[in-house]
């Protein structure tokens, strides 16, 4: 059976009145709240002559108690309005969740609809976490409920998920977690998997970065265990010079999770977007800082589609700087040589920026190959092939003032019979 959107708006409304009330019955106590709201309308006309229009509205606050001080109410959530024949309503609830966390207790409690990466460390969850303290650095802790989705009409109470963690919690941040998680399906046992993640940087010279998730149960082959891949390391060469290097293997980049973030700010286009389709990319880059506000760099990435042997591979050169002449005028570019079996064309971006203070300005100018279009029934973010497409932004943030922002973003197609356009609108408004 599927959970209806009312079902999650009710659970939600119940955290919320709960969390209300435990404030209001504390002594002594003040009512925390931070956080920010969105107003957005993207528009976007593509060169088959279809349009999509949508508004929607994101709340992202913390209640009641700041977070690790006491009781925290965490909401993050999105209501979406398709503006077309038909208009449809889409709710995205990211975050609703009760959390009791405090200097001193040895229990940490999270109820509601949540994400586990601070955690458990993978995945969404409807239900409920309890940790306990051995230490001040070590967590032991277990979760438990249905294995959710942040688009909330599509819930399905079949799919039940639970587990049980460690994670260590040093200085700077140090993490090292290792999770142990069940998945069912109406009863019987679907995955079985054991998940492990890392974050550990030595002063500012070195940062380590990865996670690992291995398939558990005799139904795997040896073989295919390693289910999920993902490293990222980073070498500070002294004032001048850095290096990062990265890989990722089986589904080392969760690409459901990059789409759901890409449907935050639509665009039309992408360049990154081609990563995601390889099960094996791995890259290296070189970072050269000759002056405080600039930054040169060469990237090389290897990128392969394994069940196709196919193999690609790119020499990015890139420049940035901000400021300029004390000016508030940035710059960024890069060009990519792309080749190999299936590889797209040469790649290139540039982008100025210049600071006004109340406002700023910026225009960019990039080619790609790859871009997202937003289906027009359901609203979800969908990748499409777009052959050399030459792409133009222009956009404006303007601060307005007590804590409210504007951003207008224009972006369109320069090649003749490329008829595609996007308008993008937003109002920020963040409480202090």
């Amino acid at each position: 059976m599927r959970v209806s959107a009312g079902l999650r708006l009710v659970i939600s409304a119940g955290l919320l009145l709960a969390g209300a009330r435990l404030a209001a019955e504390t002594p002594g106590s003040g009512f925390y709240q931070r956080g920010t709201v969105y107003l957005d309308w993207n528009g976007s006309r593509y060169s088959d002559g279809m349009f999509f229009n949508q508004a929607s509205v994101r709340v992202k606050f913390d209640l009641i108690d700041p977070p690790g001080q006491g009781w925290t109410l965490a909401l993050d959530a999105r209501d979406r309005v398709g503006i077309r024949d038909e208009a449809t309503n889409q709710v995205i609830l990211y975050s609703a969740r009760l959390t009791f966390d405090k200097p001193g207790s040895r229990f940490v409690l999270s109820v509601g609809q949540m994400n586990l990466y601070d955690t458990a460390g993978i995945g969404a969850l409807l239900g409920g976490m309890a940790g306990f303290k051995l230490s001040r650095d070590i967590l032991v802790g277990a979760f438990g409920g249905l294995e959710s989705t942040p688009y909330i009409a599509r819930l399905d109470a079949k799919y039940i998920k639970a587990g049980a963690f460690v994670r260590w919690l040093g200085s700077q941040g140090r993490t090292i977690g290792l999770t142990f998680n069940n998945v069912w399906y109406d009863g019987s046992v679907e995955r079985r998997f054991g998940y492990a993640n890392v974050f550990f940087p030595v002063r500012k010279a070195f940062v380590l970065y990865g996670d690992a998730e291995v398939e558990l149960g005799s139904h795997v082959g040896g073989a295919d265990r390693l289910s999920r891949l993902f490293g990222n390391v980073r070498i500070d060469l002294g004032r001048w010079a850095d290096v990062t290097a990265s890989y990722s293997s089986g589904r080392g980049l969760d690409f459901h999770r990059y789409l759901l973030e890409a449907s935050q700010d639509p665009t039309v286009f992408d360049q990154d977007i081609e990563r995601f389709y390889y099960s094996s990319y791995y890259g290296a880059r070189l970072s050269l800082k000759p002056a405080r506000t600039v930054r040169l760099s060469v990237t090389r990435q290897e990128s392969t589609q394994r069940d196709l042997d196919i193999r690609n591979h790119t020499w990015r050169f890139g420049l940035s700087a901000w400021n300029v002449l004390a000016r508030g005028l940035s710059v960024v570019g890069n060009y990519a040589f792309n080749r190999g079996d299936a590889s797209e064309s040469d790649t290139y971006y540039l982008s100025l920026a210049k600071d006004f203070g109340r406002f700023s300005v910026n225009a960019s100018f990039s080619n790609t190959f790859k871009g997202l279009r937003f289906d027009p029934g359901s609203g979800d973010p969908t990748p499409v092939y777009l052959p050399d497409y030459r792409n133009v932004t222009l956009g404006t943030l303007i601060r307005i003032g007590g804590g409210l922002t504007a951003s207008v973003e224009y972006g369109g197609f320069l090649q003749s019979g490329g008829n595609e356009h996007f308008l993008f609108v937003r109002l920020i408004y963040r409480s202090r």
